[in-house]
């Protein structure tokens, strides 16, 4: 089979996280990593790889691509209204020239892009009303009589089997007779009354792309393909079961389990899938659960010539801000870290992580929230997860936010937040807290060459991670 089609879903972002339903995420996600399921009884096609949003396949003749492709196309606009698709074919694929044909055919898709984009859901008119959780034409009354459109049904027809797929997880896990996944964001566990935020959280490979289109032959291609999903899902485990085993350590910040009731995960898996997870989870376990799955999965690579590594973005947020505005933070934040591992020259690791706290800022952009929250002193984020880094260390970091925990007072600390947004205050205040606090000083100004811009970062980690677990 010498005629190679390359597919890509376009938009992902956009039809998974459009809703602030976790349901119709969850939906999204199911239908994003199995429509190419479609392919998979079909004898006349032969699959490359699969992963990432992209799939490989090749047949017998372009005609024959053609047909296969119209057909495909056809199928996702009745069964999947909202998935979009851009695709490339190449004839005469030159399976001796494997790396060199693969680039043309992503050239071809990059050109494709631009050239067409298909309408594949109902356009909204002044006679028809509008679907509260996608913003498309209403098409269906639910079974609560709500008005939503064919692409939220879609979505919520699925949500049976990614439940019985997380199931599948926790079994993998072992922890099947001990937690249940929740698919509502606000019950992952937030004290009631006191905390109502969330983090979403992005992770993303570095160099996947490279590594993929490097790969000598097609074999190579999908054995890659096969091993990072089962890496990704192996390391998710691997932080539940790490969850499981510290569970005691955050017993402070979870909400209690009511007797007889099942006990519920602090996290939801929303995509692992490629090498790009996301999840939700609760807000003070965000950058937990993100270094915990960024050591594990690299250490699944340790056996490969050049090291694997992946960024991530924490955002929090209120458990009711918008949710694709709080993905696009995350993801803002995970490229913040990728520039940042970049500008390192790799040199103290591959691991790299920003967090944000978002107060507000619904329509600003990273900058723009960062600009406003820290337009006096800055902050050292991104940093670097690696153990062996040696500046911009997260490790470090974690251990300068424990000495400010036990050398200042709580009430000192938020007194200390509060002035380091008015600049002709801090020298002041500074003075004044070395004077009282005799161990802050010590702990921090000995050698008079601290800089106070990570005052910010620690203090948030404070809010943002289990505090006993600062020293370990």
């Amino acid at each position: 089979m010498n005629t190679a089609i390359l597919f890509d879903t376009m938009s992902i972002q956009s039809y998974v996280f459009g809703s602030n339903k976790l349901k119709d995420n969850l939906g999204a996600s199911y239908i994003i990593e199995h429509i190419y399921d479609y392919f998979t009884d079909n004898q006349s096609v032969e699959v490359g790889y699969i992963g990432g949003g992209n799939a490989l396949y090749f047949t017998n003749s372009e005609t024959e691509a053609k047909g296969l492709i119209k057909d495909f196309t056809e199928y996702l606009i009745y069964q999947f209204p909202g998935v979009t698709l851009a695709v490339a074919i190449k004839s005469d694929f030159d399976h001796n020239s494997y790396v060199s044909e693969i680039k043309k055919l992503f050239e071809l898709l990059a050109q494709n892009k631009g050239k067409h984009l298909p309408v594949n859901i109902i356009s909204s008119h002044g006679i028809t009303d509008i679907c509260r959780y996608s913003s498309l034409s209403v098409e269906y009354i639910d079974e609560r009589n709500e008005l939503i459109s064919s692409v939220t049904k879609t979505k919520r027809n699925y949500i049976e089997k990614i439940e019985l797929e997380s199931d599948n997880l926790l079994v993998e896990a072992g922890l099947q007779t001990e937690y249940k996944f929740t698919n509502e964001i606000d019950k992952l566990r937030m004290k009631k009354g006191e905390d109502s935020h969330v983090a979403i959280v992005h992770i993303d490979g570095n160099g996947f792309g490279e590594i993929f289109r490097n790969l000598p032959s097609v074999e190579d291609t999908r054995e890659m393909s096969i091993r990072v999903k089962s890496v990704v899902k192996d390391s998710f485990i691997k932080v539940l079961q790490e969850y499981h085993n510290l569970k005691d350590k955050f017993s402070s910040i979870l909400q209690p389990v009511e007797p007889n009731d099942e006990e519920i995960l602090p996290i939801r898996p929303i995509i692992l899938g490629g090498d790009d997870v996301t999840f939700v989870c609760h807000g003070k376990l965000g950058i937990w659960f993100a270094e915990q799955y960024m050591e594990y999965f690299s250490a699944y690579f340790s056996d490969t010539d050049k090291p694997v590594s992946t960024c991530a973005g924490v955002v929090v947020v209120k458990a009711k801000f918008p949710f694709y505005r709080a993905y696009e933070l995350a993801e803002e934040l995970c490229l913040s870290a990728k520039r940042a591992r970049k500008r390192s020259g790799l040199s103290v690791g591959g691991n790299w992580i920003d967090f944000q706290l978002a107060y507000s800022g619904l329509g600003n952009s990273l900058e723009e929230i960062r600009n406003m929250q820290y337009d006096v002193f800055g902050f050292n984020r991104p940093y670097s997860t690696d153990k062996r880094a040696t500046a911009n260390s997260f490790s470090e970091l974690k251990r300068q936010t424990n000495l400010l925990k036990s050398t200042l007072p709580n009430s000192k600390i938020k007194d200390l937040r509060e002035n380091l947004s008015v600049k002709n205050i801090v020298p002041d205040f500074m003075e004044q807290l070395k004077c009282q606090h005799p161990d802050f000083k010590s702990s921090f100004f000995a050698q008079n060459n601290f800089s106070i811009d990570p005052f910010f970062d620690m203090i948030e980690l404070l809010e943002l991670y289990p505090n006993n677990l600062l020293n370990e």
